[in-house]
């Protein structure tokens, strides 16, 4: 897309919009505020799977009622969510943990509602960003943990030479090798998954952002940084249900988890509208000029190319401070502005989450390998 020659999604662990950007509020986001003050790190890693959800969902547990004092913890974060878009209301793909929302950010489906046993790695031929990117002749890196994790469940991609260590990426950007699609996933401590100290998650990524910006490349650059699951982290707001497992429960919308959209045409501001994983996969192909994956729950997502500002003589927003220089965020609008209230369900009516699609055309069942009441029909 003209103006735009790198799209960069990034993928953080396990936090809330509430858990993260309390301190938002003072800029008109409806954000809770005045709950318990998390430790950094945090004290331990809470129950998050689709039945940890399922409890939460309905009132049986509230999950860890805490957040983080942004602007003294997550500075160059709460820089990123004033100064660029901030999705207030941007959900996980899936009401469950880590791997299906991984995959949804990645390709838009998931087989499985839970993570798969790592003694017996499942390969699935779904189709994929990356792979659609390298089948339009577009360059692509994902950038990963050691295990390659999520893209070693795609047949088109695993044992791919493109998947490399995450800390390859500030050198390619340095020696001018920056694909136009790069994805990037850490190893922990530098996910942020609880109990790691969160301020070494964010410097991993300020880092990363820093060498775009020191290339000359953050007006041609959009980064999505997004949290790939609630993580067992309360959150205020209830998420429309858009689609059902088998049982008949909410799977999508899951939790809300933060979106932050930024680089020199990214329009700043709050933006109230829903969306979730698979708006940045959608957003991916519209920025890189891709056409439909083939998935309907892509296809069909609105996307996000509506906050980059492609004309001719843009209004840039200006680069964030420099890695490791003192960081001093906008002042709050005075009186702060009330929280708008979530717009309506995008839909009228759940559908049950239907079958999977496979690049030759077939595809797989539904997931339904973690049913929280089993026998009980969709609808019920």
């Amino acid at each position: 897309m003209s103006g735009i020659s790198h799209v960069v999604i990034m993928v953080q662990e396990n936090h809330t919009t509430d858990n993260y950007f309390g301190a938002m509020a003072a800029y008109g986001a409806n954000v809770a505020t005045g709950w318990p003050v998390s430790p950094n790190p945090p004290l331990s890693d809470q129950p998050h799977d689709r039945h940890a959800y399922y409890r939460w969902l309905t009132g049986v547990s509230t999950g860890d009622h805490v957040q983080f004092d942004t602007a003294a913890v997550l500075p160059y974060y709460a820089w990123l969510a004033t100064s660029g878009a901030f999705l207030e209301n941007h959900c996980s793909g899936f009401g469950t943990n880590s791997t299906p929302n991984h995959l949804l950010i990645v390709g838009g489906q998931s087989p499985t509602l839970r993570n798969p046993p790592r003694s017996k790695q499942p390969l699935w031929d779904m189709p994929s960003l990356p792979g659609h990117a390298a089948d339009h002749g577009l360059t692509w890196r994902g950038y990963t943990g050691s295990s390659g994790y999520p893209l070693q469940f795609y047949t088109q991609l695993n044992g791919s030479p493109n998947i490399v260590a995450a800390k390859q990426f500030v050198a390619d950007v340095a020696a001018g090798t920056m694909p136009a699609l790069s994805m990037m996933w850490h190893d922990s401590p530098l996910d942020e998954h609880p109990p790691s100290d969160v301020s070494l998650g964010q410097n991993v990524i300020w880092q990363a952002v820093d060498a775009v910006v020191a290339a000359g490349l953050w007006d041609a650059t959009v980064f999505l940084l997004t949290w790939d699951d609630w993580g067992g982290y309360d959150d205020h707001v209830a998420t429309p249900s858009v689609e059902t497992s088998a049982d008949g429960v909410q799977l999508s919308y899951g939790p809300r988890v933060p979106l932050l959209m930024f680089g020199g045409r990214v329009k700043p501001g709050i933006d109230h509208r829903w969306c979730s994983h698979v708006t940045l996969t959608k957003t991916g192909l519209q920025l890189l000029g891709l056409p439909g994956l083939g998935v309907p729950r892509v296809d069909t997502d609105q996307g996000l190319a509506d906050l980059v500002d492609l004309t001719a003589n843009p209004v840039l927003s200006p680069p964030p401070p420099a890695f490791g220089t003192t960081i001093t965020l906008p002042v709050p609008p005075q009186p702060a502005p009330g929280p708008q209230p979530p717009p309506p369900s995008p839909v009228a009516a759940a559908q049950p989450v239907g079958p999977v699609l496979l690049r030759d055309g077939t595809t797989l069942p539904a997931p339904a390998d973690v049913l929280i009441r089993p026998g009980k029909p969709a609808g019920h």
